[in-house]
Parts: C-alpha cells; structure tokens; sequence
C-alpha cells in the first residue's frame, strides 16, 4: 500500500468525521483510533527477527456465539476466550468499527496454527512468527456455523449477526493500508484462516465481501 493511498484513507476518515457523514456511508462510526484492548496489552514472546519478520496479515472471525448466542458480541468476553482456547490476535474490530490492540506487532499471537500458505515452508512452519493476526468480531453463514458452534445455537443467532458490517470494513481497511505500509506487505500477502487451514478453519468465511477491501 503506497505512502499515497494512506494519505488518501486517513484524509477521507478526517472528512467523515468532521462532516459527519459519507454517502453510501453509516452515520454512526466508532471512533476509529486503535485502543488498547480491556484488561491491558497480552505480552507474547517477541518475534526473532522483530518487525523485519512481518510478512502476512490473517483475517479471522470471532464470537461468543457458542455460549452467548443471543448476545455474541460481548468485548468483555474476548479476553475469556482467548485463554479458553489458547490463543489471541494482534488487533479486533467489533461491530461499530473500533479497533483494539490485544498484542503488540513486534511480539508472536497464536492465531494461525497449522496450515499452509503459497509454498513459503517458513510460514508452514511457524506463521504466527511472520503474521498479523486480525479478529473480525462476525459470525459465519448457517451452513458455515453448525458444526462450529453447534445446531442448538446456531438456530438462536440472529440475521443481523451474520456477516460483517460496514463500520468493520472501513476501519479494516485502515488498519490495512496502515500495516501494509509500514512493514512493506504486498497486498498478495494479506489472507484468511480459511485460506491458511482449509477444512480445518472457515474463517472469516462465505459472507465476508473481498470486494469491499481496498488491496
């Protein structure tokens, strides 16, 4: 992303909130300054080659829809399950487009696991070592959740839950042109769960609209 595309997205950002409003735009964004995320900054071990090894951005999707269905967006409940399942993200964009810092660039997340990746053996081995990690706070299509988060509450989640909003992919779009410009990533380099771990992960899934990314 060119020094000139960011300057571009952060002018535009500076007119919509000075204004109010952008056509074909919500009228109610978040703020969009990255916060440190509640409970404070995850320390994780620091990458080898520090900044210089990142290479990749992987977009996820994350919910409490297992266990609060009805209610599956709770920030309060990211932290939790994190350290349920073990792992955690550099940056999360809830449902009005704010982001949050879980773990700082320069130190490993453990969101990417096993999986592959443009025949790049480093990132086979170790790609929480030279990527990004970004949670979309979303939920998949019906087909995509049923056995993720089980029929029961799979049933309960509302329309409105699934997919992403257009508060995220703005603020996505921020935080991409930001970190592609600032460590040097080809746009090529920017990628999902689903496309890193096929089968095993379907995340950001069926409904997340590349079209709206400005790569």
């Amino acid at each position: 992303m060119s020094s000139a595309r960011l300057l571009f997205l952060g002018l535009l950002l500076v007119a919509f909130l000075t204004t109010g409003c952008l056509p074909g735009r919500p009228q109610h964004l978040a703020e969009l300054e990255i916060k440190e995320a509640p409970g404070g900054l995850i320390i994780r071990p620091p990458r080898p080659g520090g900044a210089k090894d990142i290479r990749y951005i992987m977009l996820h999707a994350i919910s409490d829809g297992a266990v609060n269905p009805r209610d599956p967006f709770q920030l309060q409940r990211i932290r939790a399950l994190f350290q349920d399942y073990q792992v955690e993200a550099h940056y999360l964009i809830d449902r009005q487009g704010q982001i949050f810092r879980f773990v700082p660039d320069t130190r490993t997340a453990r969101h990417a696991g096993t999986g592959s990746w443009a025949q790049d053996p480093a990132a086979a081995a170790n790609m929480n070592r030279y990527a990004i990690g970004i949670e979309l706070m979303g939920i998949g299509s019906a087909a995509e959740m049923e056995e993720v988060i089980g029929p029961k509450a799979n049933a309960l989640i509302k329309a409105e839950h699934r997919g992403y909003t257009e508060e995220q992919y703005l603020a996505l779009n921020l935080l991409l042109a930001h970190l592609l410009d600032r460590y040097s990533i080809p746009p090529g380099n920017v990628l999902t769960h689903a496309q890193y771990a096929p089968g095993r992960k379907w995340d950001p899934g069926e409904l997340f609209d590349w079209d709206q990314l400005e790569l």
